[in-house]
């Protein structure tokens, strides 16, 4: 059996490597930093990819099929003394928040092809008929836009747009009460992730199990694209169908404390007894950190725990 685990977190790296089940399964095989989270699953599931956020829209329920599509991350900026910054994805919007965006969006932009979507509240994608596609790149909070802004033949109409967006959410109700109430306003909207549906997605062999989420969504977006059930994400490792492979991509308010009580050390323990033959783990905050291992030798469990 090989098992996957994702899971989102909010800690410094050097802080993920001293949870001990990492560390350990590092020492058995290897720890490396995989880019991009979304990109890293896909990958996982044998999606190579450059373009993650038409199978991200799948997943959360969004049908991209035939459209190009990018994520349209709600996010807070702030300007900086030389550039503007990111200070993070607004995640808390309400469904009612997250429809009256949406909608002042689409209103504004109907006559230029560009459509918004959100499956959900945390989920935003926006898929375009013209001026695509564009070079994007994922951002990530405490970093400066300007090297990361879109390029490419169609660069400029998307920096425009993106700067229309901003004046269109600078003074919106949905932001005055948020602000009023002392919540994050939506001060910008990021693309990333851009692409169209894969003609065909083989099933990658691997029973899925996905909660809702960023990195969630693409599992299920893999899944749904090979004709594949979505399942729900067990109590614990103990409760992981033997029955085949296995990818398990736990919902992003998950406690790390809880993640290595229930799934780090009961997995790694199946590692060395020899019931799992591959054990990956992906952490991701955006970027992933992949730490994996097949099976160690009776030397290699011996000299890990002295």
């Amino acid at each position: 059996m090989r098992f996957s685990l994702v899971f989102a977190h909010d800690l410094a790296a050097d802080a993920l490597d001293r949870i001990a089940p990492l560390a350990r399964i590092a020492s058995y095989g290897r720890m490396d930093v995989a880019g991009d989270g979304d990109a890293a699953v896909a990958q996982l599931l044998g999606i190579a990819t450059p373009g993650t956020a038409p199978l991200a829209a799948l997943g959360a329920g969004f049908d991209a099929r035939g459209a190009y599509v990018l994520r349209a991350d709600p996010v807070a900026f702030v300007a900086g003394r030389d550039d503007v910054m990111l200070t993070g994805r607004v995640d808390d919007l309400g469904a009612g928040e997250a429809g009256a965006l949406v909608d002042m969006l689409n209103r504004h932009f109907a006559d230029d092809g560009v459509s918004f979507h959100a499956p959900r509240a945390n989920a935003w994608f926006v898929a375009a008929r013209d001026g695509v596609p564009v070079e994007t790149d994922a951002l990530h909070p405490n970093e400066p836009i300007g090297p990361h802004l879109p390029r490419g033949a169609h660069g400029a109409t998307w920096r425009r747009w993106l700067s229309e967006m901003q004046m269109l959410l600078h003074e919106h109700p949905v932001n005055v009460a948020r602000e009023a109430a002392g919540r994050a306003p939506v001060t910008g909207i990021w693309v990333s992730g851009g692409g169209t549906l894969p003609d065909k997605v083989t099933a990658p062999g691997i029973a899925i199990h996905a909660a809702p989420s960023r990195v969630g969504d693409v599992a299920a977006g893999v899944a749904r694209a090979a004709g594949l059930a979505v399942n729900a994400v067990p109590a614990g490792f103990g409760a992981v169908p033997r029955a085949g492979d296995a990818m398990v991509v736990l919902p992003d308010a998950s406690d790390v404390d809880t993640i290595s009580r229930d799934w780090l050390s009961p997995s790694l323990v199946a590692l060395e007894r020899g019931d799992i033959d591959l054990l990956t783990v992906l952490a991701t905050n955006g970027r992933a950190r992949r730490y994996q291992s097949a099976r160690p030798s009776w030397w290699r469990r011996m000299r890990a725990r002295t």
